[in-house]
């Protein structure tokens, strides 16, 4: 139970009536995030995108723009493109049942034996075109909504585009990009990532070298969390020796253990000062970024359906989606590590795959190379291999509701959200309804 009384019910996260109602209210009528930029490049490359029953193109065309298309031919109904989520390339699109070809702006070419259809029909270009959705561009990636009347992006964004923006996200590169497959619903795996009050229990490696007691802010429907990295929290035992892990922070920033004279709880401001002094120099945004940025892990939650997880020299994009098979109970969790290159540095082309849960150890389907991270194996495996069996418990009859901390109040701002589109709200209501919040609060209190 949250505040005011609000409850989150259990049925939610199994509901197909809840799952049709999230669907209509919510994922048809908000902003999500679609392929980076750099997938496509130039003039025809395509990227295929699922996001719930809806098969999504996105094109490059002529003039250099983006457009979004349903994955649909106006005739029949035929899918056009049949292969895999992911990038293609077409100088058109044709219909392999019927042989009816589209330009890359969606407007209808070739159709064999046009003259045996009414002109009045087959020359209408409202009626044949391909039906597309709204489409633009921020930090690096091609957002879209499927909703014409929705708010434009900026707006939709509000003061979490402020926050991003100084880490120059659109001068990075895709380095890996898997998705894995679940069997629970897409807000089972939304909450788990929504909160840090669980990391003494079951991140306690975290202890040594990072702050468990997450500063949160509301930025309007969405919302922020920090993690400080790089002293040891005030429940580890041990403030003052330096462990592996401090260690290994300061080498990453340059500074030699075997000379450092500071404590433990020194780690953090000598990473800081140590980046501080690469700035001028560093392909890495330190001349934009606080000092607290500099070493902090920041998480931004964007209504509602992305987690970026932000570092100075990489980002992780968590975006949730719903299951193209239609069970509430499945669902598609994107995990893409994104990085700036220095120079003369390369990588090579991600390959891009479906995981089931539990097949394998997350730490062996992620491909970080040298942008490898504690988060691999000590975080993110421990997360995901618990949320299938949340996903039972909340069908337990030994469950009635959450009950929430001040550690947790990001997931019950994030339930409202929901709960209130689906009840009737508009999401311009939405966003002018929600708070901004000028300081974040830990425990319950402000962060000074």
């Amino acid at each position: 139970m949250g505040e005011g009384g609000f409850r989150i019910d259990p049925e939610w996260y199994w509901s197909r009536d809840r799952a049709d109602a999230e669907w209509d209210a919510v994922w048809t009528r908000t902003w999500h995030m679609g392929p980076r930029e750099e997938d496509l490049p130039e003039e025809g490359d395509l990227f295929l995108h699922s996001l719930g029953p809806e098969s999504l193109i996105f094109a490059r065309g002529r003039d250099g723009s983006v457009r979004g298309f349903y994955n649909v031919c106006r005739h029949r109904g035929n899918r056009l493109l049949l292969g895999a989520d992911g990038p293609a390339f077409a100088r058109n699109f044709t219909c392999a049942f019927h042989g009816w070809v589209y330009d890359l702006d969606g407007k209808l070419g070739h159709v064999p034996y046009r003259e045996r259809f009414d002109p009045a029909k087959i020359d209408d270009a409202a009626c044949t075109s391909l039906r597309g959705f709204r489409t633009e561009s921020f930090a690096g990636w091609i957002w879209f909504t499927l909703d014409e009347d929705a708010v434009p992006l900026r707006e939709f964004l509000g003061p979490v585009a402020e926050w991003l923006e100084p880490y120059h996200m659109e001068r990075a590169t895709i380095v890996d990009y898997k998705t894995f497959e679940f069997a629970c619903n897409w807000k089972t795996t939304f909450d788990a990532f929504n909160e840090s009050y669980h990391f003494q229990s079951l991140h306690p490696e975290i202890l040594a070298w990072g702050n468990e007691d997450a500063p949160i802010g509301l930025l309007g429907i969405h919302s922020f969390m920090y993690n400080e990295y790089g002293s040891p929290s005030t429940l580890y035992p041990e403030h003052d020796k330096l462990n592996p892990a401090l260690e290994a922070l300061l080498q990453a920033s340059g500074i030699d253990p075997a000379t450092f004279e500071g404590k433990a709880s020194d780690v953090r401001r000598a990473v800081q000062q140590a980046k501080r002094g690469q700035q001028d120099s560093s392909v890495f945004p330190y001349a934009s970024l606080s000092d607290g940025q500099l070493s902090d892990a920041y998480h931004f939650m964007l209504f509602p359906s992305l987690h970026f997880n932000l570092f100075p020299e990489f980002y992780v994009a968590m975006r949730y989606r719903l299951h193209p098979d239609g069970d509430p109970e499945k669902m598609y969790f994107d995990f893409i590590m994104c990085a700036p290159l220095q120079e003369g540095e390369t990588v090579p082309p991600y390959e891009h795959r479906v995981v089931r849960g539990g097949e394998q150890e997350v730490g062996d389907v992620l491909e970080w190379g040298a942008r490898s991270h504690p988060v691999v194996n000590q975080v993110l495996g421990q997360d995901v291999d618990l949320v299938e069996h949340v996903q039972k418990g909340m069908r337990s009859r030994g469950f009635d509701a959450p009950i929430l901390s001040s550690d947790e109040r990001r997931l019950e701002h994030f339930h409202r959200n929901v709960d209130a589109l689906i009840n009737g709200a508009s999401l311009k209501d939405l966003i002018a309804a929600n708070p901004v919040e000028d300081k974040p609060t830990t425990g319950g209190k402000v962060k000074e």
